[in-house]
């Protein structure tokens, strides 16, 4: 079995989590594949691989850090379909299933194919500009249309299934799938769903609107989001937290139910609410402590 481990160097101070990994990925009589920008912190000398090359050698993919690293880690596999499991290194981390004190448990399940496969649904967008598609991208978590770097109310025309919803002024909107309902989606006010549902999450950011809520649509849906065409501001569509693309008045943002979906490893039995539990009230009792 080909391991391979994508590192978020940064959260893993002196790779001291990416050695244990290594360690046991050997004693467990697999083979890890690094990138050649880990391999040379790491002092290894030999062949390096580029992030494509170890996303084609693999058969399963590590990700340690946090929640941004599981993200950028899931975009590369999108063409792959490999599965993918992370480690946390941050300090919410949703997407990662394993504790950083669980790594041993976590490479012999690995290996004895000790763990189930949950496939995550994946939103696909693009934005249109006279009637041209200028981008496309593919987000897990969310597709945020947001106002730029100025203070001033964004007017977003918003349809389902072409019925008119709501002009929503404000500071923007986030469609979001259920495994992006723990990220952005909650801290706008938006619900919690389970992750493996099939529902698209509309969440308006800051509105200008008394009655304003989230709405939730079955992941057949198509949302179409038009900026108004008075807008002389720049405003932004980021898929992810990870890449953002230009927009302007006029502009048309369309987001569905992607063909492709994530192959996530889950390795704890552990259920949805009780992660969930455990993590919000974990993080609420740590920032209580910091403020004594």
């Amino acid at each position: 079995m080909n391991i391979g481990v994508l590192v978020n160097v940064e959260k893993d101070e002196g790779l001291k989590y990416t050695k244990i990994l290594l360690d046991s990925i050997n004693k467990n009589g697999a083979k890890y594949i690094v990138c050649e920008k880990t391999a040379k912190r790491l002092g290894f000398k030999g062949n390096s691989y580029s992030e494509v090359e170890l996303v084609e050698m693999s058969d399963i993919i590590v990700c340690l850090g946090g929640d941004g690293s599981f993200l950028k880690a899931a975009r590369m596999i999108l063409e792959k379909d490999v599965p993918i499991v992370g480690i946390n290194l941050g300090n919410l981390g949703f997407l990662a299933d394993v504790d950083k004190n669980e790594i041993d448990i976590a490479v012999k399940k690995l290996v004895n194919n000790d763990y189930s496969i949950e496939k995550r649904m994946l939103l696909e967008t693009e934005i249109i500009r006279n009637n041209n598609v200028i981008a496309k991208d593919t987000a897990l978590n969310d597709v945020v249309v947001s106002r730029g770097a100025l203070s001033r109310i964004l007017h977003l025309r918003t349809y389902v299934d072409d019925n008119f919803m709501d002009m929503f002024p404000g500071d923007g909107l986030i469609i979001s799938t259920p495994t992006g309902s723990t990220a952005y989606t909650l801290s706008a006010g938006g619900p919690i769903v389970q992750p493996d549902a099939g529902l698209i999450i509309i969440t308006p950011i800051c509105p200008h609107l008394l009655y304003s809520r989230s709405y939730i649509a079955t992941k057949d849906k198509v949302v179409k989001i038009i900026v108004d065409e008075d807008c002389d501001h720049n405003a932004m569509v980021t898929v992810d937290g990870q890449v953002g693309y230009e927009i302007r008045g006029g502009d048309l943002i369309i987001t569905k139910e992607s063909t492709k979906s994530i192959k996530m490893i889950k390795i704890n039995k552990r259920h949805f609410l009780e992660v969930l539990r455990r993590k919000i009230y974990d993080r609420g009792e740590k920032m209580r402590r910091n403020e004594v």
